[in-house]
């Protein structure tokens, strides 16, 4: 006959480890990567909705998610925070696979990775605004040569190039001045090496 000691069983609960930085079964890059995007649709969509004259001419403040995303987590990063903004704002506005969409993608992707490659070259002389710079000229210039291309094929809309470059170092001046006021107020997450929002 066994006794009875009185003591109640013991039950171990396994915590989570720390530093593991999973929250809710997101990692931080993945949590700062959706706060990114949906911050970068948001935007494009907004400003998408404003009726303009000329509906292709914007200072394209959904950049700024995908620049911060470029700074902060990867070259990676910032391209698929790019599509998303594109693919998703375009839904949300009503042109999605318009000429619209075409042009924003057509000249977003290259415009694009000529940033990365700015930044990865000459990131020592050039910080946000010149790469942001970099990026709204080539998309505007991009942007020209697919309406060359597709729209008006006569080699005097090459003649719009100057005020495109204008226009492109204005926005994109903007853009990146935004972004460099916000990066100091963003933290790096040592253990994960991703970017976290400071608090």
């Amino acid at each position: 006959m066994s006794e009875t000691t009185g003591r109640k069983p013991r039950v171990i609960v396994k915590m989570p480890r720390k530093g593991t930085g999973v929250t809710g079964g997101l990692t931080p890059r993945q949590r700062n990567l959706a706060l990114l995007a949906g911050l970068s649709v948001a935007l494009y969509t907004v400003e998408n909705l404003i009726p303009l004259p000329i509906p292709w001419l914007r200072i394209g403040v959904g950049n700024i998610g995908v620049l911060l995303a470029l700074y902060m987590l990867s070259p990676l990063d910032g391209f698929f925070v790019l599509l998303i903004k594109i693919v998703i704002g375009s839904l949300l506005s009503g042109r999605f696979l318009s000429p619209f969409f075409l042009f924003a993608l057509g000249a977003g992707i290259p415009s694009y990775w000529i940033m990365v490659g700015i930044r990865k070259l000459l990131g020592r002389w050039f910080g946000p605004v010149g790469v942001s710079v970099a990026g709204a000229v080539s998309h505007n210039l991009f942007q020209l040569a697919i309406a060359y291309l597709i729209v008006v094929q006569s080699v005097t809309i090459f003649y719009l190039a100057p005020i495109l470059v204008v226009l492109g170092t204005v926005s994109g001046a903007l853009i990146g001045a935004a972004v460099r006021s916000i990066l100091p107020h963003l933290g790096i997450d040592k253990t994960s090496e991703t970017a976290k929002i400071s608090r």
